[in-house]
C-alpha cells in the first residue's frame, strides 16, 4: 500500500546521497498532529550513522528530492532528524480501492523478502494442556503466517492444519483450555489467545473472560459486508474499485478510516519482525472502532439520515470504503486462524 510505495521513493532518493543503504527498508510510524495522510520515517539517522553526515542534512536532502513526486504533497524534514511525508488525498482515498483489488492478499507485503519462517499448524483447543501452551503455540502460528504475508519464504509444512497434542489419560479432568472452548466457543478462545500479548498470558486464566473483543471485530465485518448487501437489494451499484471517486471520502472520519486501513500490511509485518502477532488483533480492534464511527457520521445507503449521500458518486465512494473494511477485517481474522461473522440483517446478525 502507501507505505510501500513509499519505501520505493524513499529508497531511490536515498542510492543519490550514498551506496551502502541499510539492509532493511524504511521504518515507519504515524507523523505527530494525527494527520492519516502523514508518515514518519527514522531512515535519515540510520543514513547518518553510515555517512557521518547530520541527519538533519541527510533529512532536508530527501525531503528536497521527495517533493518533486506527484503524489506526495509535502515532505519535510521533523524533529532532530526525522522525515514527514505526507501524500495527496487522492493517494490516500486510492487505499480503498486497492484493498479491494487485492483482496484476500491485501496482508502482503515484501517487509520480510529477506526472511524465512516456519508455519506450526494451529493448536488444538481440545487437547491443549495449558492456557500457556494454547498461546504459545497460537502465537506461533499466527507469527509465521504474518511472516510469510510480510514476503519470508516458508519451509515445508508439518502436516496437519491443526496441532494435536498428546491425548490425556482417561479420566483425567478436561484442560481448562478446552473446557472454555466448550462454554464460550473455540472462535472465541482462539481470538482471546489471539490478541493476548506476552506479559499478559496469566489473564487467560481469570474466570472472567472480559469484554467480547472477538465479536466486536466480528459485528464490524458483518456490518460492512451487510452495507453492500443492503445496496445491492435497493439496486445500487455495486463498488467499482476502478471507477468509484474515492476522491470524494473527504470527512475527517473517511480519512482516518482510509489512514487506518493504509497500515494494514505493515502492521502484519511489524508483528511476524517483532514476534508480537496479538497486535494485528488490536489493530482490527482499532479499525472496527474508526468503521463504527465512519458509518455513522457518513453512512453510505439513503436511509442514513440527514447524513446519507445525496450524489451516487459519493454513494459509490463510501460503498467502496465499506468493501475495503470488510476485506481487511475478513484477512486479519483469517490470518489468527478465525472466520469473520454472517451478514447483519434488519433483525441484527443473520
Amino acid at each position: 500500500m502507501i507505505t510501500g510505495d513509499l519505501d520505493a521513493e524513499l529508497i531511490a532518493a536515498a542510492r543519490a546521497i550514498t551506496a551502502e543503504l541499510p539492509a532493511t527498508g524504511p521504518t515507519w510510524r504515524p507523523a505527530l498532529g494525527g494527520d492519516p495522510a502523514a508518515f514518519a520515517t527514522s531512515l535519515p539517522f540510520e543514513l547518518s550513522r553510515r555517512t557521518g553526515r547530520p541527519p538533519g542534512e541527510l533529512a532536508a536532502a530527501l525531503a528536497a528530492a521527495l517533493g518533486r513526486t506527484g503524489w506526495i504533497s509535502s515532505a519535510r524534514p521533523t524533529g532532530a532528524g526525522y522525515l514527514t511525508i505526507t501524500v495527496t488525498g487522492s493517494a490516500l482515498a486510492s487505499v480503498a480501492a486497492r484493498i479491494v483489488l487485492a483482496g484476500a492478499d491485501c496482508a502482503r507485503s515484501l517487509e520480510l523478502r529477506e526472511a524465512s519462517a516456519d508455519v506450526p499448524p494451529w493448536p488444538d483447543l481440545a487437547t491443549a494442556p495449558t492456557w500457556r501452551r494454547a498461546w504459545q503455540d497460537q502465537a506461533a502460528a499466527m507469527t509465521g503466517r504474518f511472516a510469510h504475508a510480510a514476503g519470508a519464504s516458508i519451509h515445508a509444512a508439518a502436516g496437519q492444519e491443526r496441532q494435536v497434542h498428546a491425548p490425556q489419560p482417561a479420566g483425567a479432568a478436561r484442560s481448562p483450555v478446552a473446557a472454555a472452548a466448550a462454554f464460550l466457543g473455540a472462535g472465541s478462545v482462539r481470538y482471546r489467545l489471539a490478541r493476548t500479548l506476552p506479559g499478559r498470558v496469566g489473564e487467560l486464566a481469570a474466570a472472567s473472560p472480559g469484554p467480547d473483543q472477538y465479536g466486536v471485530v466480528q459485528l464490524a465485518h458483518a456490518e460492512a459486508a451487510s452495507t453492500l448487501r443492503w445496496a445491492a437489494d435497493l439496486g445500487l451499484p455495486q463498488p467499482d474499485p476502478v471507477r468509484a471517486r474515492a476522491g470524494l471520502l473527504g470527512a475527517s472520519a473517511e480519512q482516518a478510516l482510509l489512514g487506518l486501513l493504509s497500515w494494514f500490511p505493515l502492521r502484519v509485518a511489524a508483528a511476524a519482525r517483532r514476534r508480537r502477532p496479538a497486535e494485528v488483533p488490536h489493530y482490527l480492534e482499532q479499525l472496527a472502532a474508526a468503521w463504527t464511527g465512519c458509518r455513522l457520521a457518513c453512512p453510505a445507503l439513503p436511509f442514513g439520515g440527514a447524513a446519507a449521500p445525496r450524489e451516487p458518486d459519493l454513494a459509490a465512494a463510501r460503498l467502496l470504503l465499506a468493501a475495503a473494511v470488510a476485506t481487511v477485517l475478513a484477512s486479519g481474522l483469517g490470518l489468527a486462524g478465525l472466520e469473520p461473522a454472517a451478514t447483519v440483517g434488519a433483525a441484527g446478525v443473520s
